[in-house]
């Protein structure tokens, strides 16, 4: 069955991904915002010289050339679980077999062949319209630094959907700000900066032109965390979104991560020894289905809105800004306050508090209000 070209798995596991979420979107109020999250990572097959469509892929992490795909994958995620909704084993220019015919390209193992050797971004592309056309939906586009041009921007707002991504600070791409063409770094240094703890350094708009076109872009530079002195861009095509947001909806981007290292050590995903691409695309769709029914079990164990109607409407969603994070924004607002040398009347001290209440689970907030009248 594996090695069936008839059957269309991408498709399969998108109509899978669907129900699940179809279980999932209801436990979390409408306002929470969805996110596709887009990555790529290494399937190595170290003995692939008779692997179909397999090439020789460079690894960012080793520094060194592999034999296998490169794994580009399509996810899903409310801030707790993470959903794969589609993928695709890419090959590339060094392939290991010489001659390799792609078939017939309008039977589905031909498709499968075909997108194989097209370049990362249109595949992409291509994942995410045929997620949206199957049903599939989210409010935004994650995805890092590989990935992200004003091109590839304004390519996803075609699909009614807004990106938050990590950009290069290359002096090879510009955008429009203030009426002259800069690249991030003169962004970054013809501005003054946030002084203190502040999550973010700087924050502008800019617009990103593409074929003349422009497309309104917000820019928010954060700290590196590794380096101090160094600093990380984030871009966000949703201008209303505040800076905090921003920062918030990119961190989702690591449950990508975690997928891949799951399926990597304990679903077996680079064990399978099979020699045809059609065996191997089958083989990774069984790991991605393995992968949400551990993601629903995950849900059903940590979620007790699962349990029932009566519970659901008695118990609180699972909040994605834990009370550890809120106690250090709290740290922050009033550091800032001193830094800024604002007079730190009673109207600054409510406000503080009230930004620290908000962030907080509702039953936390309910019983230190409750202890605030009593």
């Amino acid at each position: 069955m594996l090695n069936d070209p008839r059957i269309y798995w991408q498709k399969l596991q998108i109509l899978i991904a669907k129900a699940v979420l179809a279980f999932l979107r209801p436990l979390t109020s409408q306002d929470r915002k969805t996110t596709f999250i887009i990555d790529d990572s290494m399937y190595t097959r170290l003995n692939a010289q008779k692997v179909e469509c397999a090439a020789l892929q460079y690894d960012h992490a080793q520094k060194k050339y592999l034999k296998g795909f490169r794994y580009l994958q399509l996810g899903w995620s409310d801030g707790n679980s993470f959903i794969p909704v589609a993928f695709s084993l890419l090959s590339g220019k060094r392939k290991i077999q010489s001659n390799n015919p792609l078939g017939d390209q309008r039977t589905n193992a031909g498709k499968r062949r075909a997108q194989a050797f097209r370049k990362g971004t249109e595949v992409t592309v291509e994942l995410l319209r045929e997620a949206l056309k199957q049903g599939v939906q989210a409010d935004y586009v994650l995805f890092d630094t590989w990935f992200s041009s004003p091109k590839m921007f304004q390519e996803i707002r075609t699909l009614q959907c807004h990106c938050v991504a990590m950009i290069k600070r290359s002096k090879k791409v510009h955008y429009r700000y203030q009426g002259q063409m800069m690249d991030v770094k003169q962004i970054f240094q013809a501005n003054k900066k946030r002084r203190g703890r502040s999550r973010y350094l700087l924050s502008v708009q800019v617009e990103a032109l593409v074929d003349n076109e422009g497309l309104p872009i917000k820019l928010v530079y954060i700290r590196n965390r590794n380096k101090r002195n160094e600093y990380l861009v984030l871009a966000s095509t949703d201008t209303a979104l505040t800076e905090d947001e921003i920062i918030q909806l990119y961190s989702r981007r690591w449950n990508i991560e975690i997928y891949f290292k799951m399926c990597k050590q304990y679903l077996k995903l680079a064990k399978y020894q099979g020699l045809s691409y059609d065996g191997i695309f089958a083989h990774t769709t069984l790991v991605a289905v393995a992968y949400m029914i551990l993601a629903v079990q995950e849900r059903e164990s940590k979620d007790d809105r699962t349990l029932g109607e009566l519970f659901y409407l008695l118990l609180d969603e699972l909040s994605e800004f834990s009370v550890a994070e809120a106690i250090l924004q709290l740290l922050d607002l009033f550091q800032e306050a001193f830094a800024n040398e604002y007079v730190l009347d009673e109207t600054v001290l409510n406000n503080i508090i009230e930004q620290f209440l908000a962030k907080l689970p509702s039953s936390v907030q309910n019983q230190l209000k409750g202890a605030g009248t009593s």
